[in-house]
């Protein structure tokens, strides 16, 4: 049973995560505790607990003589973060193909036409994540699917980067076709392998983009 503590340090972890996604706290930008407790109306013990969950999340770091900070991503952790997600991503998807039924597969080839069709970043945003949820719930594994999230929106809270790889939704459309084709042909192996080329693209364009800010 979930503690007040515990469900209080949530409910503050999940508000600081909007706030970074948002921008209003921007990368670089200190978490100052007491002005932080003061704001939320809690005491510091859960929102010591939040910062931590963030921390965990690869969102937020802790930097001697400033204590915590918004996360600023680099290409180091881009390569860790991708690197990672072909390991859980690839195989959750080969564990999912031997559960995938035709409801299953109706529903992925759906939101897979749907995403085609999608006309706003927020839509495809949200379809394409529906996509990789669909073909990946079929590992059975609730811890495996929650770090694959956790992966994702470490990318996606940073919204010029997000915008960017939808841009590139069109392409992506070719990749996800292929890993739907090697999910409906019920061959696991040639679905890991779609999956990672999908991810490895995805990388670069992110690493190309990190690449442009520094110049």
């Amino acid at each position: 049973m979930q503690t007040k503590l515990d469900s209080t340090a949530d409910l503050v972890a999940a508000s600081l995560r909007k706030m970074i996604n948002s921008g209003e706290l921007a990368e670089g930008a200190r978490l100052v505790e007491r002005d932080l407790a003061s704001q939320f109306d809690v005491s510091r013990i859960p929102l010591r607990e939040a910062i931590q969950q963030l921390v965990r999340e690869g969102i937020v770091e802790t930097q001697r003589n400033r204590g915590a900070v918004v996360k600023t991503l680099t290409a180091e952790d881009v390569n860790e973060i991708y690197s990672l997600r072909v390991l859980v991503e690839g195989d959750a998807i080969y564990q999912s193909v031997a559960n995938m039924d035709a409801e299953v597969l109706a529903r992925a080839e759906l939101t897979h036409r749907l995403l085609e069709k999608a006309t706003t970043p927020q839509k495809q945003g949200e379809l394409n994540r529906e996509f990789h949820q669909i073909l990946y719930r079929g590992c059975r594994n609730a811890r495996q699917l929650r770090l694959i999230a956790e992966l994702c929106a470490q990318i996606e809270r940073y919204e010029r980067l997000q915008l960017r790889l939808l841009e590139d939704t069109p392409a992506f459309q070719h990749e996800h076709n292929a890993i739907l084709q090697a999910c409906k042909n019920g061959d696991p192996a040639l679905a890991r392998e779609a999956t990672v080329r999908h991810i490895e693209s995805a990388k670069l364009i992110v690493l190309g983009i990190l690449a442009d800010r520094q110049d």
